[in-house]
């Protein structure tokens, strides 16, 4: 393969949703580029049939459809209002479809290397004898890759595991469990736990601030969309959020868990209604840090001590890109430098999709993020003056707000903030954000997505006898047209 043949195009690494959202977005855009998936399938970690599903049988979205899905692919209407991780799987293929992408996508394509060089990134796919040679690098591969576990001193005698190789209720029944994390994951798997194991204890390090599902009947974060289009400081709405939550749900240490020493907005949030009702029923209990192991003991930080059969620790990810050179992304205190956790202060050929953590939807941040990357090289090949513009905003960089020290936070942002500050930056590009390469203008359609989950759902369906069900058909033609102008609009070059 002569390794200059791609020089044109631009190279997407990941087919999760922050892959598929630069995908989708560079297809519409006119944009050439190859999406290399390492896995058989699309999702990323909402796959539960790869290695790289994280996703185990008790997963759901933890905010809302109505506020989680891309903005140009709702979820159909039918769908609960917290989707499994399965209907989520669903929906990202489906997606894939509507919007031309799933054609584009090369799998069991696995980098593992990415070196930039004079005019562009050479790759190196695994199983390939010569690199590829791109114009430019998109990195979407997600960064729940390799499990953070903490070094405790001593023994365990029982057995050890991550959050990431949970799966079900069955690693669970009939044991003495200890879970250390109070993550979202963490308390799913404590939650599962209080159905099936001996006993159950969590491990905490500090106070969480436990945020129901739904309040007043509503989802929590329709509620908080709704406040958030009034504008008042960030100071002010963090002590605002943080008073109304204690009225609404309870103070946590009113239920038995340790009390939250900092604002709600200060860290990320859990969402779980059911834990501290749990926790108040004697059905879990907490405790402090880890301290020590010895032999199936666990020994925690206030000296009190429990038998186990199992740890999980539910303790989150380590940042880390193994096929990149990681100085291109994080300073020596591993915090990201690039500008909106995207662009490089001064390459103008690597980006970052979705390497970002948020109290909202991750999937609307990735669609922002490739919209503004497409409208900066559109400015950079026309030599447009909003190119230099945003070079300029992008070497300054951004002064990242603060939260609860923890690694947990490494690339936290705010949700509203974060969409604020793109869609202004989006704004600013004016008429070349809704450009193609070519010039021509973009079709801003919102595709309803039931008849291509209804197509995904069918094809995997099988019949009595084993064979595949027939894809079914779009269920009317209005619901063709919408699809067909999907089609037009992504398919400008």
């Amino acid at each position: 393969m002569d390794i200059r043949a791609e020089t044109d195009k631009l190279c997407i690494i990941g087919a999760g949703p922050s892959g598929l959202a630069a995908a989708k977005t560079f297809k519409q855009r006119g944009i050439p580029f190859d999406c290399l998936e390492r896995e058989g399938d699309i999702g990323g970690l909402w796959n539960a049939h790869t290695e790289t599903g994280v996703v185990y049988d008790s997963t759901f979205l933890v905010s809302s459809r109505r506020h989680t899905g891309f903005e140009d692919f709702p979820f159909p209407d039918d769908y609960p209002i917290y989707p499994s991780h399965a209907q989520v799987l669903t929906y990202l293929k489906a997606y894939a479809k509507a919007f031309g992408i799933d054609e584009r996508i090369e799998f069991n394509a696995e980098v593992v290397e990415a070196k930039r060089t004079d005019g562009g990134w050479r790759v190196h796919v695994k199983g390939e004898s010569h690199p590829r040679f791109y114009k430019g690098l998109v990195m979407a591969n997600g960064h729940h890759h390799i499990p953070r576990i903490p070094k405790i001193p001593g023994t365990f005698s029982g057995e050890i595991m991550h959050s990431r190789d949970y799966r079900n209720v069955q690693q669970l029944a009939g044991k003495r469990v200890v879970v250390a994390g109070g993550g979202n994951s963490a308390c799913d798997i404590v939650v599962d736990a209080t159905s099936v194991a001996k006993s159950v204890h969590q491990s905490l390090r500090r106070g969480y601030h436990f945020v129901p599902k739904f309040i007043l009947g509503r989802p929590t974060d329709g509620i908080v969309h709704f406040f958030e289009n009034f504008p008042m400081p960030y100071w002010l709405r963090n002590r605002l959020y943080t008073r109304w939550m204690r009225l609404m749900a309870g103070r946590p240490e009113k239920f038995g868990l340790p009390k939250p020493d900092y604002w709600i907005l200060d860290s990320h949030p859990t969402m779980n209604t059911i834990l501290p009702q749990l926790v108040a029923h004697g059905r879990i209990d907490i405790k402090p840090d880890i301290a020590e192991f010895d032999g199936n003991l666990v020994r925690f930080a206030d000296g009190s001590e429990v038998e186990a059969d199992l740890v999980v620790f539910a303790t989150g990810y380590e940042i880390s890109l193994p096929f990149l050179d990681n100085d291109l992304v994080f300073d020596a205190d591993g915090k990201p430098i690039l500008y909106l956790n995207v662009f490089h202060p001064e390459y103008d050929d690597f980006f970052a999709v979705g390497l970002i953590q948020a109290n909202g939807s991750i999937w609307r941040l990735a669609d922002d993020q490739s919209t503004l990357i497409a409208s900066y090289l559109i400015a950079r090949s026309k030599h447009d003056p909003k190119a230099e513009w945003f070079a300029e905003k992008k070497r300054r960089g951004i002064a990242h707000r603060s939260y609860v020290q923890s690694e947990r936070h490494t690339l936290e942002t705010n949700y509203f903030a974060y969409r604020r500050l793109a869609k202004k930056l989006i704004r600013r590009f004016g008429a070349l954000a809704k450009q193609s390469l070519s010039g021509a203008p973009l079709k801003s359609d919102v595709v309803e997505s039931e008849p291509f989950i209804a197509a995904i759902e069918a094809a995997e369906t099988p019949c009595v006898n084993g064979a595949k069900a027939e894809i079914a058909k779009t269920p009317s033609a209005a619901k063709k047209k919408s699809a067909a102008g999907a089609s037009s609009s992504v398919s400008a070059k």
